[in-house]
C-alpha cells in the first residue's frame, strides 16, 4: 500500500533535525509549556562531561543527558561548550495524557477487541519468556478486581491519582478471569510505569529509560505535549536501538487547531488514532502524516479505580474516548505479533502491522486513520518487507557517537564491495545515513537503485556534525523517480577517510516513503 500525499489536512511535520539549544531567557523558550524550575541539557557522553554536569549538582536521566536547575543551565551549556560536549539544551517540556471527552454512560457498550482480533484466534501462551509490554502512564490501582489472575504489575511510588493507567493496562492485558473485560492478549506480561500527574520531559525520559531497563519489548506512551523535546526524542531512539517498539497516542486535538503532538510525531514511533463503531475517524482524533494506523476509541468499556468511576452502575469500569485507548490496543497487538512471530525485527514488527491494517476512509494511507485499523490476524499472514537493520540512523550525530557515547562501523571499509536494501518515510524514517571509509588515492562508487518511490543520494565529507550542514555536503544525486542515483568519491589524500551517505525522499515525490538497494564499491 503507498503512502501518498493528500489534500485533506496539512502534512508538514516540525521534524527533530539538528539538536537545539535553547537557554532561559532565550526568544521562544517562554511559550513552552514546561517545568520552571528546572532544565535539560544534553552532551556528548563521556566520563569528562559527566564530571562537569554533576559539578552543576545535576541528576543522570540517561546516557549524557542531565536534569539541572534553571538558574544553572546556562553555566553548564558553557561549560560543556568550552570542551566540545554540548549536545542540546531545551526547557523541561509538560506532558498531558491524552483521554478525550467523556461518553454518554448509557451509550451501548461496543465490541472493541473484536475489532483488533477474531474471538476465535486463541491468543499466544504467556510465559516468563513472553514479550513485556511498558505503559508509562498514571498509577494504576493494582487492586482492582479486573487484574486477578493476570500478569499486570506496576513499579509503584505514585499515588493513584485518576482512571488513565489502570484503564490503558487493563485494554491491552486484562486477563480471562470471569471478571469485567478482556484485554487484546488477555494476560499478557505488562508493567505499569508510573509517571506524576503532570508529566515532564525529565519524567517521559526517566519512564523510556526504566522500561528499557526492565528488558520491555514494547512501550506504550499514551500521553503528548505540542511542544517537541529533544532528550525524550533522544530517549526513543535509545530504545529504538535496543529493539523496543515504541507506540504512541496521536492526540485528540483535531478540533482544536490540530497541532502535532510529541511523542507522536517523531520518527520510528508507531502513531495511533482513534476510530469509531462505524470505523470512521474519531471527531476528536488529531490527523497528521505521523500517523500510522489507528483502532477503537470511542465508548471503550474498561477498567477504572472505584474512586474514579462516575459512571452508574459504580462498579469499577467507565466508557472512556482517546487516542489514549487506541494505542495501548496497537501495543498489545505489537507484543502478540512479537510473541507470535519471533523472527521478525522490531522494523518489521511495525511494517507487518501497517501494512496489513484494514484501510478506511479514503483509499490507502490518509492522515486520519493511517494505513487503516489494525487486525492482528491479517498481521500473523502478512509477508515482512527486507530488513532495515542499522537503524536508528537518520542523523550524522546518531551514527559518529555523539548522541549513544559509541560510532556505528562503517559499512564499507575500501575492500570488498558492500549491498544492503533499506526503506526511508519522509516522516516516519526520514533519512537513512552510513558511514563509509574511502582508502588513500583511491575512488569509490555509491549507488542506489529504487524498489520503489523516489530516493534520493547525497554525500557529506568526515567533516559534517550533521545534514543540515551545507559546508560539508560534498555531492548529491536526484535523478527521479524509478532511475538509479550514483556518486563518486574520491580520496586524494595519502590516508583513508571517513565519509557519511545519506539516503532520503525527494522532496517533491507524490509518495512519502520510498525503498532502495545501496551498493559501495571501490573503483580503484
Amino acid at each position: 500500500m503507498t503512502r501518498l500525499t493528500g489534500p485533506a489536512v496539512a502534512l508538514a511535520l516540525a521534524l527533530p533535525g539538528a539538536p537545539p539549544v535553547h537557554l532561559p531567557g532565550d526568544a521562544g523558550t517562554a511559550s513552552v509549556r514546561a517545568d520552571r524550575a528546572t532544565w535539560i541539557v544534553g552532551a556528548r557522553p563521556s566520563p569528562a562531561a559527566a564530571r562537569v554536569a554533576r559539578r552543576a549538582r545535576a541528576r543522570r536521566l540517561t546516557a549524557g543527558v542531565w536534569l539541572v536547575a534553571r538558574r544553572r543551565a546556562r553555566p553548564l551549556a558553557a561549560a560543556l561548550r568550552a570542551r566540545g560536549d554540548l549536545l542540546f539544551a531545551e526547557p523541561n517540556r509538560l506532558s498531558r495524557e491524552l483521554q478525550g471527552p467523556p461518553d454518554d454512560p448509557l451509550s451501548p457498550q461496543a465490541r472493541w477487541r473484536d475489532a483488533i482480533v477474531d474471538p476465535s484466534l486463541p491468543p499466544p501462551p504467556v510465559t516468563p519468556d513472553s514479550p513485556l509490554l511498558a505503559l508509562i502512564d498514571s498509577e494504576l490501582d493494582a487492586s482492582h478486581p479486573e487484574f486477578q489472575g493476570g500478569n499486570v504489575t506496576t513499579l509503584g511510588g505514585q499515588p493513584v491519582v485518576n482512571e488513565h493507567g489502570t484503564a490503558t493496562a487493563a485494554v491491552a492485558a486484562a486477563p480471562a478471569n470471569g471478571t469485567g473485560i478482556l484485554g487484546v492478549w488477555p494476560g499478557m506480561r505488562a508493567l505499569n510505569v508510573p509517571l506524576p500527574g503532570e508529566i515532564s520531559c525529565a519524567d517521559s525520559v526517566n519512564g523510556i529509560v526504566t522500561a528499557v531497563k526492565a528488558k520491555a519489548k514494547v512501550i506504550n506512551m499514551s500521553y503528548g505535549s505540542p511542544s517537541l523535546c529533544f532528550a525524550e526524542y533522544l530517549a526513543i531512539q535509545q530504545a529504538i536501538a535496543a529493539g523496543v517498539t515504541v507506540v504512541a497516542a496521536a492526540g485528540n486535538e483535531f478540533a482544536n487547531g490540530n497541532p502535532l503532538e510529541f511523542p507522536a510525531s517523531l520518527p520510528h514511533v508507531l502513531t495511533v488514532a482513534a476510530v469509531g463503531p462505524d470505523q470512521r475517524a474519531s471527531y476528536f482524533s488529531s490527523a497528521s502524516a505521523a500517523v500510522d494506523v489507528s483502532a477503537p476509541g470511542e465508548g471503550i468499556l474498561t477498567a477504572v479505580p472505584q474512586a474514579f468511576d462516575s459512571e452508574p452502575p459504580d462498579d469499577g469500569y467507565a466508557h472512556l474516548n482517546g487516542t489514549s485507548f487506541a494505542a495501548p490496543m496497537v501495543a498489545a497487538a505489537a507484543a502478540w505479533v512479537r510473541a507470535a512471530r519471533p523472527e521478525l525485527t522490531r522494523d518489521q514488527v511495525t511494517q507487518v502491522l501497517r501494512l496489513s491494517a484494514q484501510d478506511l476512509e479514503r483509499p490507502g494511507w490518509d492522515a486520519a486513520t493511517g494505513f487503516g485499523e489494525v487486525t492482528i490476524g491479517a498481521a500473523l499472514q502478512r509477508t515482512p518487507p527486507p530488513n532495515d537493520p542499522l537503524e536508528p540512523n537518520d542523523d550524522i550525530e546518531w551514527i559518529d557517537g555523539r548522541a549513544f557515547g559509541r560510532a556505528d562501523p562503517p559499512i564499507f571499509r575500501g575492500r570488498a564491495a558492500r549491498t544492503l536494501a533499506g526503506q526511508v518515510d519522509a516522516y516516519e524514517d526520514p533519512n537513512d545515513v552510513y558511514r563509509i571509509t574511502v582508502p588513500a588515492h583511491s575512488r569509490v562508487r555509491v549507488a542506489i537503485k529504487p524498489r520503489f518511490g523516489d530516493p534520493d543520494l547525497a554525500v557529506y565529507t568526515r567533516s559534517a556534525r550533521g545534514i543540515a550542514e551545507r559546508s560539508a555536503l560534498l555531492a548529491r544525486s536526484q535523478r527521479g523517480a524509478g532511475r538509479s542515483d550514483r556518486l563518486t568519491v574520491r580520496n586524494r589524500a595519502g590516508a583513508s577517510r571517513t565519509y557519511y551517505v545519506r539516503i532520503y525522499v525527494h522532496g517533491g515525490s507524490s509518495r512519502l516513503d520510498s525503498a532502495y538497494v545501496l551498493r559501495v564499491q571501490r573503483l580503484r
